[in-house]
């Protein structure tokens, strides 16, 4: 999301604007301390950047002192038990510290071979600072809750320049804010420490049904579908859902609408928990929808997390011009009569994704200290649904018409649906309106009273980030709001 400043295709224009002046290529904490402060004493913009893994922006400033934390990743720490640092009590379950610049993907190969895996994503290269200031989703959320939850412990540098650790004892505020709080706002992560869990055998049912494009047929079927939902939660079952209206529209060949979903038990009562469940709605759909549908399933029992990390991770390229817009959605809203006209205006013509990645887990996560930042609709949601569109590099009208399209149009409609409900900050619309009720609700207020406290000279400060309201872009400078 660089405006276009640089693309990768090298005969494209680049106008550098989407990098900084200089880099830090920090790979410890004192690295990020000498570049904090030198930018707090100079009064130089600052920025924060991993992987860049980030749909709002925040990793791209122009004229800016960037500290890299691709390269924190130091040496991983497996405990049987943990201690916080300042704490008198010992938190009996097994956990990982690691750097915050650790990938996803490394951290799972590490852990595999002591039958461990953490709550995490399917993003091979998305790394564990951003991930967790965010709250993170996971196939396992629904019953692990969310990947902030399972955090124990920060070593961080403050916008003042120290190096200390957060957790439930001590710098309880800050512990608080970054679990969910948001990145690049009140420090920058150096290591955490995070629950593991057991790498336990995985049950997946792959469903695809296929109708006619656009048509009333596909839409009931959808809705049939994802009205159960809900009952599955129950059972501890997660869903990475995908919505074709028009596949030749999608990107795909064949002139089909199609509902693809991929289901997952985690440590499954037995080989055949998921067909046992869903096998009765794939004959329910093969009966009332006869001659007008195809439906094609698919169930496995995978050994451990890490195989199926390998199987369905998201091996997506980067570098291409899309706006992203999304919704948390509670589970009552699946069987609401209006659900089913929003969720075809939200889909539009390019589709949708709904992941059911919330459910028991995250409704009654206890965080350590008994809460954190996340956005509160997280404990009220089911579905974390989202939709895309793409634009041609360069063109600024296509743009608008995407972007139009994107906020007025797919993601209003489920605004109208569900009023009271947000958006998952680390996958939403980067001009996403009232983003601070969006994002993080009731707990904006807290956060914003953190971050006066912790960084008073605004040394961090980023796009739909917590204290925005003090700056504004001016063209190319950020400014104080006069």
């Amino acid at each position: 999301m660089n405006n276009d400043s640089c693309l990768p295709n090298a005969s494209a224009p680049c106008s550098g604007l989407g990098y900084p002046v200089y880099v830090v290529n920090a790979t410890s904490a004192d690295h990020v301390k000498l570049a904090i402060d030198f930018a707090r004493d100079n009064n130089v913009r600052l920025n924060v950047k991993a992987l860049g893994h980030d749909y709002l922006k925040r990793s791209a400033t122009p004229f800016s002192l960037s500290i890299w934390t691709r390269y924190m990743i130091s040496d991983y720490e497996i405990h049987k038990t943990f201690k916080p640092r300042g704490c008198e009590i010992t938190i009996n379950t097994t956990a990982v510290t690691a750097g915050a610049g650790s990938y996803v993907k490394d951290i799972y190969t590490n852990l595999k071979d002591y039958n461990l895996t953490v709550v995490d994503g399917l993003g091979p290269e998305v790394t564990m600072g951003g991930y967790l200031t965010g709250g993170g989703h996971s196939p396992i959320s629904i019953i692990f809750g969310l990947g902030s939850d399972q955090l124990y412990e920060v070593e961080m540098v403050t916008p003042t320049g120290e190096i200390l650790t957060a957790n439930e004892c001590q710098n309880t505020d800050l512990f608080w804010a970054i679990r969910g709080g948001g990145g690049s706002t009140f420090g920058v992560l150096t290591k955490v420490t995070v629950r593991t869990v057991p790498s336990t055998p995985i049950a997946t049912f792959d469903l695809t049904v296929e109708a006619k494009p656009s048509s009333t047929v596909y839409w009931d079927i959808v809705t049939y579908l994802l009205a159960q939902f809900p009952a599955l939660a129950e059972s501890n079952v997660a869903a990475f859902t995908y919505l074709y209206p028009n596949i030749s529209t999608a990107g795909r060949a064949g002139d089909v609408a199609s509902f693809e979903a991929i289901f997952a038990s985690y440590d499954p009562p037995s080989e055949s928990t998921l067909e046992d469940l869903l096998i009765p709605y794939v004959r329910h759909v093969n009966e009332t929808f006869s001659g007008k549908v195809t439906t094609k399933v698919k169930s496995t029992v995978l050994p451990n997390f890490y195989s199926l990390f390998q199987k369905y991770a998201d091996d997506s390229g980067a570098g291409v011009d899309k706006v992203v817009g999304s919704r948390l959605l509670p589970p009552e809203i699946l069987k609401d009569e209006a659900f089913g006209d929003a969720l075809k205006e939200f889909a539009g013509e390019v589709g949708a994704r709904l992941y059911m990645v919330a459910g028991p887990g995250v409704w009654n996560a206890v965080p350590r200290g008994a809460s954190d930042a996340v956005n509160p609709a997280w404990r009220k949601a089911l579905i974390h649904a989202v939709t895309s569109q793409d634009w041609t590099p360069l063109d600024g009208i296509e743009r608008s018409v995407v972007e139009n399209s994107i906020d007025k149009i797919q993601v209003e409609a489920l605004r109208r649906l569900v009023p009271d409900s947000g958006a998952y900050l680390n996958e939403a619309y980067l001009k996403e309106p009232d983003f601070q009720q969006a994002f993080w609700g009731n707990n904006y207020e807290r956060l914003h009273q953190i971050k006066k406290a912790v960084d008073p000279d605004d040394v961090f400060w980023c796009r739909v980030c917590v204290g925005i309201e003090e700056w504004e872009e001016v063209g190319d400078r950020l400014c104080r709001v006069q």
